[in-house]
């Protein structure tokens, strides 16, 4: 995606998008656009409207948040999801935290720069097993969903 001025994303056989990168990225056309171009939260709904599990609001079944669109804050606030930090992975420039949800039933990952992660760290006395809350910036849905079981593992 780095050198092209128009990329073509297929599914088997199947043209699921084509467009300039930044187009597809910011706008994939289909759930499986949005977790081939990398990793992604997925957030379900019991269903087909009102509140999602993790508390984002919406009328389609799923929400899906990149890592790096989720804000780590100290207190719930509306929209919020209630989180235990599991770990902490720092690879070069980059933390990748883990956090579960609270009720236990799953995994969050957050993405941020390391500077970012070691302000936030000290700020809120972040460790493993610290409560905290997640925010998004940005979430994604789809009015048809056509999931592969696959990608919710």
């Amino acid at each position: 995606m780095e050198v092209a001025d128009r990329i073509v994303v297929m599914n088997q056989g199947r043209i699921e998008q084509d467009g300039a990168p930044d187009e597809v990225y910011d706008h994939p056309a289909s759930p499986f656009v949005l977790q081939f171009l990398g990793d992604v939260n997925l957030f379900r709904s019991a269903g087909t409207a009102g509140t999602l599990q993790g508390g984002f609001q919406g009328d389609a079944r799923t929400a899906y948040v990149r890592p790096h669109e989720l804000q780590v804050v100290a207190e719930a606030a509306p929209g919020s999801v209630p989180v235990t930090l599991a770990q902490a992975l720092t690879v070069g420039p980059n933390t990748r935290l883990e956090f579960r949800h609270a009720d236990g039933s799953g995994y969050i990952d957050v993405e941020m720069p390391r500077p970012e992660w070691l302000a936030l760290r000290d700020r809120l006395g972040l460790k493993p097993g610290s409560s905290a809350h997640l925010l998004p910036y940005k979430v994604t849905r789809f009015s048809s969903e056509d999931i592969d079981p696959a990608a919710m593992i």
